[in-house]
Formats: structure tokens, C-alpha cells, sequence
């Protein structure tokens, strides 16, 4: 017997194959992601959060600094189109999309008045030395301020003899 759809059919067309798109086992981490983290961060000694959400914006942050209060992001070479390396009118669509929420991820860090600092790939594999020496600058002031704040919050005791 040969089934022929009628117009009047209600029954459910046949299932189709719904494409899952999989995210990666280290939440969609690239290996100069990790790379970054293990001969940076873990080499200063740094306690992180891996993908740090701003659930505002449904975006991830590549890095938090649990002690300083600072957003970390890096950006690949051709995936966020540096612009040493690529100009804006030869940008792929990919390349655009990146930029604009690199932009809007800006603009939330702002808001919210977490320093954000952009580490980039080019800057990692051809200077390791000044990124070293930018983070632990950026770092110590940043923990001057926070250290400042906690003293700010303690109870004073005057101590007269």
C-alpha cells in the first residue's frame, strides 16, 4: 500500500535530524587560549575563572582574575582581525561579527568598571617579555587599589598612650 499525503492529513511530518552544535570539552577554549593561561597566569601564580559569563549579555570573558577584579581577554590573530595585521575593508563576515562583540563586550566591562585588558596572539608569540612585564605592572596596580579598599573598610583603633 502507497501512502498519499491528502491535504486534510494531521499527522506530524517525519522527524528530521536536528544538528547540535558541540561545544568543546574546556568550554570552547582555544589552545593559545590555554596556552596563554599555563605560561602566564599559572606562571604568576594567579587563581582564575575560565570563561567568566556577563549573563546581561550572554557573553563569556576568556579570563577573570579572582583577586583583582580584572577581565581578561585574547584575542587570535585572525579571529578577532587584528588590526596590525588585517585591515577593516578586508574583513570576512566571521571577522566583523568578532569585532562587534569584542565592542560590546567593551562597552559591558566599562559599565560595570572592571578593567579589561585585551592580550593579543601576535603580541604572545613575538613579544613574551612585554606581555610578562604588562601584566605584572597592570596587576600590582590594580592590587595597590584593591588593598587600599580593604583597608578603607577596616575598623581604626586609635592607639593612645
Amino acid at each position: 500500500m502507497v501512502y498519499q499525503k491528502k491535504s486534510n492529513d494531521r499527522r506530524l511530518p517525519p522527524k528530521q535530524k536536528v544538528l547540535v552544535k558541540k561545544k568543546h570539552k574546556d568550554f570552547g577554549t582555544s589552545m593559545a587560549e590555554q596556552n596563554f593561561a599555563k605560561n602566564f597566569l599559572d606562571k604568576l601564580g594567579l587563581r582564575y575563572i575560565w570563561q567568566y559569563e556577563a549573563k546581561e549579555i550572554h557573553r563569556f570573558f576568556d579570563f577573570y582574575l579572582c583577586d583583582y577584579g580584572v577581565l581578561i581577554e585574547f584575542d587570535g590573530t585572525y579571529w578577532h582581525a587584528d588590526d596590525r595585521v588585517y585591515e577593516s575593508k578586508d574583513l570576512n563576515p566571521t571577522q566583523k561579527r568578532s569585532k562587534r562583540i569584542d565592542e560590546e563586550k567593551n562597552r559591558w566591562a566599562l559599565l560595570h568598571s572592571i578593567p579589561l585588558y585585551r592580550i593579543k596572539e601576535k603580541d604572545v608569540n613575538e613579544r613574551p617579555d612585554k606581555v610578562m612585564e604588562f601584566l605584572k605592572e597592570k596587576l600590582r596596580i590594580q592590587g595597590e587599589v584593591i588593598e587600599k579598599k580593604k583597608n578603607m573598610n577596616k575598623r581604626h583603633v586609635n592607639k593612645i598612650k
